[in-house]
Parts: C-alpha cells; structure tokens; sequence
C-alpha cells in the first residue's frame, strides 16, 4: 500500500524545500530560550512571595495549596506557548532564533485549540528522553510528533509568505 501523498506547501510561489524548515538544534535553542524565560520569571515570582511569606510569619503549604501551586505553574508555563502560537505564531524565544509556527494548510498561526493541543503533545513528547522529537530527522518537514499530529509546520521566518 502506497504512502498517502501530501500537497506540497507552497512559499513565495514555490515549492518549499528542507531548507525553509526549522531544524531540531534551531528548535532546541528557541525552546530554551523560551524555557529560561518562562521558568525564570515563574521562579522570581516563586522567591518573592517565599520572601514575602518568610518575613510575614512563615506561611506553610499544605497539600492542596502545593496541587493549586504546582497547577498553576504548568498552565502558567502552558499559556505562555499557546498565546504566543495561536497570536503571532511565535514564542519570544521562536522570535529570537527567526522561527514561526504554522498550520500546514493554510501557512496560518494556529488557533487556540490547536496550540493546545501541540503543547500537551509538546509534554508528551519531552517525556520520554526527547523520543518524541526523532521523526523531525526523518521528516521531509522536519515535524516532530507534536508537528504531525497537530497538524503545524516550524518555517524560518524569511520563508514564510
């Protein structure tokens, strides 16, 4: 049974080809960035309401509050990737490295509920040592499996239309 075959995306009236795709290390170094700032500024929010606390009179967390805390900062850290996708198509980090997300369609950020969906699947695929970023050295389009699954492209910006 043969592969079923995909459109080629078109790119200022041309075929695309490897070269406009992001390639795991730019991939690597944009998520990073992001990384470093999100968990960063989490962090310095983090130590300043323990400072706060401390001076206060030692406020301690029971188990709930550790569950509403550490839920926060995983839709914190959640929400920072899906507007930055769903608005502009690019995280700051993206931003930095010249990077855009898009749907493979239609060459659009993706909506809400697709940078959703590529940030759970983003999750899943860091999980187990990173395995779900290998198909991006076999793929023509250099997606991982959050990229096949949802559907979206990583272009570098000067090849986006």
């Amino acid at each position: 049974m043969a592969a079923p075959a995909t459109t080629p995306v078109v790119l200022n009236d041309e075929p695309a080809v490897a070269a406009d795709y992001a390639g795991v290390v730019t991939r690597a170094i944009a998520l990073g960035i992001d990384a470093a700032i999100v968990q960063g500024a989490l962090l310095l929010i983090a130590g300043m309401l323990a400072l706060i606390g401390a001076l206060v009179g030692g406020v301690e967390f029971g188990p709930v509050a550790k569950v509403l805390t550490a839920t926060g900062w995983a839709l914190i850290t959640a929400g920072y990737f899906v507007v930055g996708w769903s608005t502009s198509g690019q995280t700051l980090g993206m931003r930095m490295m010249e990077l855009s997300v898009l749907t493979e369609a239609r060459l659009v950020p993706p909506g809400f509920w697709r940078s959703v969906l590529r940030v759970v699947l983003l999750v899943l695929c860091i999980i187990p040592c990173f395995l779900g970023f290998v198909p991006v050295l076999f793929d023509a389009r250099r997606r991982g499996a959050h990229g096949l699954i949802a559907r979206t492209v990583v272009l570098h910006v000067d090849a986006v239309p």
